[in-house]
Order: C-alpha cells, then sequence, then structure tokens
C-alpha cells in the first residue's frame, strides 16, 4: 500500500544534500548590446536557446547574464551588428 506525502516523516538530518551547478560554469565571452545601433527586430531574443535575453519596459532587448552561456549566437544573428563579445573579466564560476 503506498502512503500519501502528508503520511511521510522526514528526518531533515537524513535526507541527501544535493549539490546545485551554477547556471553559467564556464562563461569566457559575453555578449554587450549597443542599444543606440539596435533596430529592435529581435532576432539576439528569438534565437537564443537559453532565453537569456528578453525585452524591458521600454522595448529594448536585455541580457539576463544569469542565463547567458556565452555561445554568442545572439552576436551572429543580429542583422545590424548591435551586439559585440566582451571577454569575461571575473573568474569562471566552478
Amino acid at each position: 500500500m503506498m502512503k500519501m506525502e502528508n503520511e511521510v516523516k522526514y528526518d531533515e538530518k537524513k535526507l541527501p544534500v544535493i549539490a546545485t551547478q551554477p547556471s553559467v560554469p564556464l562563461r569566457v565571452h559575453k555578449p554587450r548590446i549597443d542599444l543606440k545601433k539596435c533596430q529592435k527586430n529581435f532576432d539576439c531574443l528569438v534565437f537564443c536557446p537559453h532565453n537569456a535575453i528578453s525585452r524591458n519596459k521600454n522595448g529594448s532587448p536585455v541580457i539576463d547574464y544569469n542565463k547567458c552561456t556565452g555561445c554568442l549566437i545572439c552576436l551572429r544573428e543580429c542583422p545590424v551588428f548591435a551586439i559585440s563579445e566582451e571577454h569575461e573579466i571575473n573568474e569562471p564560476r566552478v
């Protein structure tokens, strides 16, 4: 017979500790958007495989660096070259 979740008592001391991996462990390059060049066609937003690019209140694209892996697909897909690559200054998170 199966027990319901509310019937099982958990001992927090015996639960395994699960180490979480950072979302972007080894990013070397990060994209930067030049909003003066951007024509807001949002190819970068559409082609980003990690959903790291979104629109802000003004309708401009914004990069969430917690999701960005530095693959630079957005840079290659921008038709007006408004995205450039920048070397990651911080130590890579391991």
